[in-house]
């Protein structure tokens, strides 16, 4: 091989390859290949594990992410609030972290799944607020949810006036809990409350982060587990399968892209190294 091509195969001008990966994920998701989605079995296990929860009791759905991971986190809530809201299930909404964007963005989630399951607030749903001090916070609703937060974030009316709070004295009396999160923030889920409650604890991690979660999984202080947006697309998927969605939505079309830019990625690693291999070969023999 020519030394220069091989050299301007390890010296690809970026701005190629921006347009390059903007076409293949354009095209992917105006075109998307139906590809196979094998079910893996930690998002069947978050499944399950809300199909399993009583309509009687409220769920707890706790957001610990913000603008910056919504591409993974955002499908993760949908579906999830979408699977509670199919069953009729009483929704509370907690946020924490670093950043208080995430009620805000969790309330408008729910708030447009709401019209379409005719879910009233205050009766069927509820957002708790924005609270940074994740521990203190579990600590206290594990005693009294209501005098911990006192009011909802929306009307600031007294917690236990609202419709939806019937029944619900503490965080025992939750039928399933779900934290979608771009942090650690599972460790305070399951070091403070998790052995004092009976419900279980299901999380949608970013993909970075759930390879370090497979332990909890394993000794089940982790009920199920959505891996990313990937992680979501199967939830969707298992939706569709029981009836919840007529047909998959844009986190599944968002797969198309996603696997062609992994496509993308491996044949640029390819390049580099062969032409790598091959300017060393020429100089080699030079």
């Amino acid at each position: 091989m020519d030394k220069s091509l091989a050299f301007r195969m390890q010296n690809i001008d970026r701005r190629i390859l921006y347009i390059v990966l903007l076409a293949i994920v354009v095209i992917g998701l105006i075109f998307p290949i139906p590809l196979p989605l094998a079910i893996s079995p930690q998002a069947q296990k978050f499944f399950d594990a809300v199909e399993k929860a009583p309509t009687n009791k409220a769920a707890i759905v706790s957001v610990v992410w913000s603008a910056s991971t919504q591409g993974e986190n955002r499908p993760q809530t949908e579906v999830f609030i979408r699977h509670l809201m199919s069953r009729r299930i009483r929704i509370l909404i907690m946020a924490f972290g670093g950043d208080a964007q995430s009620v805000t963005l969790a309330q408008e989630i729910t708030g447009d799944l709401a019209k379409e399951y005719n879910y009233e607030y205050g009766k069927d749903w509820i957002s708790l607020g924005y609270r940074l001090d994740q521990t203190g916070t579990l600590k206290g609703a594990l005693l009294d949810i209501v005098q911990v937060y006192k009011t909802d974030s929306k009307e600031r009316r007294p917690l236990g006036e609202w419709p939806v709070m019937a029944g619900v004295k503490s965080l025992k009396d939750i039928g399933v809990v779900g934290e979608i999160s771009a942090s650690g923030a599972y460790k305070n889920w399951i070091g403070l409350v998790g052995s004092a409650m009976s419900a279980p604890l299901c999380y949608g991690p970013t993909s970075v982060m759930a390879p370090e979660l497979y332990t909890y999984l394993d000794s089940g202080q982790i009920a199920g587990m959505m891996f990313g947006i990937k992680g979501a697309a199967e939830y969707e998927a298992l939706l569709v399968k029981s009836g919840v969605l007529k047909k998959a939505g844009f986190t599944t079309r968002a797969i198309t892209p996603i696997s062609l830019a992994l496509v993308l990625l491996f044949v640029l690693i390819g390049l580099g190294n062969w032409g790598m291999y091959a300017a060393r070969k020429a100089e080699a023999k030079g």
